[in-house]
């Protein structure tokens, strides 16, 4: 019997050779029109789901700022919680109610030293995994703000994703925004748990030393491939987006 879950699309950036980022170092591949359309997308989905290492390397905010829109749940899967006390998002979770949608706002300094004001975003859930979370972790986490849910392990020992997702279904997310990084888009693949994608392909290589967008889909790569369903191509500045409904190999 399968689990209650949100619409769950995927969204990210790539190279023309399928690249996301370099090893342990982010590469910004969107262009303005493009950030402008993922925040749009943020604010169309009531949650915004990332992995720990996507906090790790590229510590992102995971809010609305681009546009106007209601600011979605920040979900970040990390199975033992180790979500680094420095991490931007947690900064902001102090000052965010326990709704996704909050006009509030709070001040931060950019690289120069200025004072910005700064959307509050969305409440902050940490899911982690039975046997690996831990107790001294979440109440960390519940100090900052963040809510803590843990759900049971995959046999890989990571959050099962079906048990994450329908957690957050049963805290109201119908509509669920999955931008990465890497590992995670292969898991919502591999289990089939993806129902659109939307992808910002830049006109740029990086070669094989780079990190791939997507990792192997199965054993046999033919008979695993997915395809995207009556795709849309558009521009985004100097990038396309290709959208669609992702199928499945029988």
């Amino acid at each position: 019997m399968s689990l209650p879950r949100p619409l769950v699309t995927l969204h990210f950036a790539q190279t023309l050779d399928g690249r996301i980022a370099a090893p342990n170092e982010r590469v910004e591949l969107s262009t303005p029109a493009g950030i402008e359309h993922a925040h749009r997308a943020r604010a169309d989905h009531d949650a915004v789901l990332v992995g720990i290492r996507t906090v790790v390397i590229d510590d992102p905010l995971l809010t609305v700022r681009a546009c106007e829109g209601p600011q979605p749940m920040r979900v970040v899967l990390a199975s033992a919680l180790g979500v680094p006390e420095g991490a931007r998002l947690l900064r902001l979770s102090s000052t965010t109610s326990t709704t996704s949608t909050t006009s509030t706002t709070s001040t931060t300094t950019n690289g120069t030293g200025t004072a910005r004001a700064q959307p509050a975003g969305g409440r902050v859930v940490v899911v982690g995994a039975a046997g690996r979370a831990l107790d001294g972790a979440r109440a960390r986490l519940e100090e900052r703000g963040a809510a803590v849910i843990v759900v049971p392990a995959d046999e890989n020992g990571r959050v099962s994703l079906p048990h994450a997702l329908a957690e957050l279904h049963a805290r109201g997310v119908r509509r669920l925004l999955v931008e990465g990084g890497a590992a995670v888009l292969t898991s919502f693949l591999r289990a089939r748990l993806a129902d659109r994608a939307e992808v910002e392909i830049a006109p740029r290589l990086l070669g094989d030393t780079a990190i791939p967008a997507v990792g192997a889909l199965g054993e046999a790569p033919l008979a695993s491939a997915i395809d995207l369903r009556e795709p849309a191509v558009e521009l985004l500045g100097g990038n396309l987006l290709l959208r669609g409904d992702v199928a499945y190999p029988d």
